[in-house]
C-alpha cells in the first residue's frame, strides 16, 4: 500500500483529535480524553492559522487517513545554546493498528524535521512513548537534562 503525507489544514482538526484521543487512550491515559478533544478543537483553530502548529496526516492513495504528527512552536528567554529562544516540540504521532509496521512514523518525523531545519528551529522536543522511543534515537534525538513537576 502506498501513502501520501501531506500538512493538514482546519477541515482536518477532527481527523487530527481523533488520532490523539486515540493516542492517549493506547498508553494508558484515557482519563479525560473526551474533554482534552473539546478543548483541542479552539486549539488547533487558532494554532494552526497562525503557523504556531503544524500538522501532518499520512493518507491512503484512497484519502484515507493512517498517521498523524504535529509540531508545536513555542518560545523561551535566549540562553547560550539557543539565542532565538525558539523550540518546535513534537507531539500527535499515532497510527491507526491497521497500517502500523510500514514506516509512517518515520516518515511522517522526517516531514516534521525537515519543516523545523525550513523555519530555522535550533531544538526539536518530544516525550517518547515506549512505542517510539526507537524512531527517535534512531533519528539522532538523545535524552536531554530536564525535569518536571505536575501541579
Amino acid at each position: 500500500m502506498s501513502y501520501d503525507i501531506r500538512r493538514i489544514d482546519l477541515e482536518d482538526i477532527e481527523t487530527f483529535i481523533h488520532f490523539r484521543e486515540q493516542m492517549f487512550i493506547e498508553v494508558g491515559m484515557a482519563e479525560n480524553a473526551g474533554s482534552m478533544s473539546q478543548a483541542s478543537i479552539a486549539y488547533f483553530t487558532e494554532k494552526i492559522p497562525s503557523g504556531d502548529f503544524v500538522g501532518w496526516l499520512a493518507e491512503t492513495t484512497d484519502g484515507e487517513p493512517a498517521a498523524s504528527a504535529g509540531l508545536s512552536i513555542y518560545h523561551l528567554s535566549p540562553k547560550p545554546t539557543n539565542i532565538s529562544g525558539r523550540y518546535g516540540y513534537l507531539s500527535s504521532f499515532y497510527t491507526m493498528p491497521l497500517h502500523r509496521r510500514k514506516g509512517l512514523a518515520r516518515k511522517l518525523l522526517d516531514a516534521a524535521t525537515r519543516h523545523a531545519r525550513e523555519i530555522d528551529l535550533p531544538v526539536l522536543k518530544l516525550h517518547a512513548s515506549p512505542y517510539g522511543r526507537p524512531i527517535y534515537l534512531e533519528a539522532g534525538f538523545e535524552d536531554l537534562n530536564e525535569m518536571g513537576l505536575v501541579l
